[in-house]
């Protein structure tokens, strides 16, 4: 072997050996590791120890590019929670509003420009109110009231006084108020001006007096004035009932008579040539008499009365209905009180009559005389007077052979009554033909006519 060979193959074997110690000293010393897979672990646990730093600064975003999914899962539960929030609100936000819903009072919009107003107790009346100062008393009743807003109202069913007004505003608003006034239940207020209803359950004493008060000014107002000097003048007041041919004079009582006409509520009024429809079943008129004629005629219709001095100065008042019920009513209950005449004797008038012929056959000799007018007053008044027994008429087919007075009176028109009196029967044969029996009363009236015909029939 020569010089340069084993020069070069220990210069080998030196840098053989610095490498292997410098490799030991690298690792181990320095802790540098020289192998692939070592390195590349190295760099993945850097990587995720990088990324676990991102996520912990960044964990929303990197929850979404990790898994998507539950992403939008998450997201629809926070919109549920939100939604369902919002609806607790709106709800909680409705409650207050109906709260303070409940507590709204009634406000008028503007001042009352006419009322129209109906009372109902035992009796039903109508009234209309345009005066500006009763209109704005009642506004200030109503005001009094507070009344509350409410969702619905029910009327009472049991109310034993209740009034309707219905109001037209000033500025073209209408408001429907309904009071109620009930012994069991007390007293309820409800009104409604089209977008709310309220309600008052406070008296309504002073609003019912008010209202009342309306009333009875209106029923002086509207009263008609009938036959008001005729009242006064007038000695008999014969209610006749044309279905029972019965009278009952009712003169004694003319005043409570001329009251309850008062009391009727006329709607409207008609005069001249009327037609009033069907008549009252019942008393259905009234004759205002002196002792000689006639002085005014009231006849009871169904929708009204029909009142006159003349056939040519007629006047039908038509009447509101419960009204005129209460007057007829009243009519009938004054009649209950008198007795009952035959209405072809009440109804004569003397001032048509031209004569009578009568005759008694209670003595020895049927005694037959003619009396002039002049001469036939006090009986014919007598006649006029007779009682007989309520219910009593019947119909006969001929006049008494024989009575105990006979009487033939004659009037001017040429009708002739006859008139047959035997022991308690009353015969009376009228224009019509028609032969009507009553039973008689024997009463002093029945003794002032037996008397009267035995005087005029005397041979004295």
């Amino acid at each position: 072997m020569n010089g340069k060979k084993i020069a070069l193959l220990t210069m080998l074997i030196v840098f053989a050996v610095l490498l292997i110690f410098t490799v030991i000293f690298a690792k181990f010393i320095l802790n540098i590791d020289f192998g692939g897979k070592d390195t590349s672990s190295h760099m993945v646990s850097e990587e995720l120890s990088q990324e676990n730093s991102d996520k912990d600064t960044d964990k929303p975003q990197e929850d979404m590019l990790e898994d998507p999914i539950a992403s939008d899962k998450d997201t629809d539960k926070d919109k549920e929670k939100e939604n369902k929030k919002d609806e607790k609100n709106k709800e909680d936000k409705n409650k207050e509003d109906n709260k303070e819903e409940e507590k709204e009072n009634y406000k008028p919009s503007s001042e009352i420009k006419s009322a129209d107003i109906v009372i109902k107790d035992d009796n039903q009346y109508q009234v209309k109110v345009e005066d500006a100062e009763k209109l704005t008393l009642l506004l200030k009743e109503i005001e009094a009231l507070q009344l509350t807003s409410i969702q619905q109202s029910v009327g009472m069913q049991d109310a034993n006084w209740q009034a309707t007004l219905n109001l037209s505003m000033k500025d073209g608003t209408a408001v429907d108020c309904h009071l109620y006034e009930s012994t069991l239940s007390g007293t309820k207020t409800t009104l409604s001006n089209g977008s709310k209803t309220f309600e008052s359950t406070a008296s309504i004493e002073k609003i019912k007096k008010l209202l009342q008060g309306f009333a009875e000014e209106a029923k002086k107002a509207n009263a008609p004035k009938i036959a008001q000097n005729e009242f006064s003048e007038a000695t008999r007041v014969l209610a006749i009932n044309p279905f029972t041919m019965e009278v009952q004079d009712v003169a004694q009582s003319k005043s409570s008579l001329q009251a309850a006409l008062e009391q009727l509520q006329v709607v409207e009024t008609y005069t001249g040539n009327v037609n009033p429809g069907s008549e009252y079943q019942g008393t259905n008129m009234i004759n205002l008499a002196n002792d000689s004629s006639t002085l005014f005629t009231i006849e009871f219709y169904k929708n009204g009365i029909l009142a006159y001095r003349t056939e040519n100065s007629k006047e039908f008042y038509v009447c509101e209905l419960n009204s005129l019920n209460a007057f007829y009513q009243t009519v009938e209950q004054l009649c209950s009180k008198y007795s009952a005449q035959p209405a072809q004797l009440s109804v004569m008038d003397f001032g048509a009559l031209s004569g009578m012929e009568v005759s008694s056959t209670t003595g020895s000799s049927r005694t037959e005389v003619g009396l002039i007018r002049d001469h036939s007053q006090t009986l014919f008044t007598f006649l006029q007077q007779l009682h007989v027994k309520k219910g009593s008429l019947r119909e006969e087919k001929a006049m008494l052979k024989r009575p105990e007075y006979h009487a033939e009176i004659t009037f001017n028109s040429g009708m002739v009554i006859t008139v047959d009196i035997s022991k308690g029967s009353l015969l009376i044969q009228g224009g019509d033909g028609v032969i009507r029996h009553y039973t008689l009363i024997g009463d002093d009236n029945l003794e002032l006519v037996r008397a009267e015909f035995e005087r005029v029939t005397s041979d004295d």
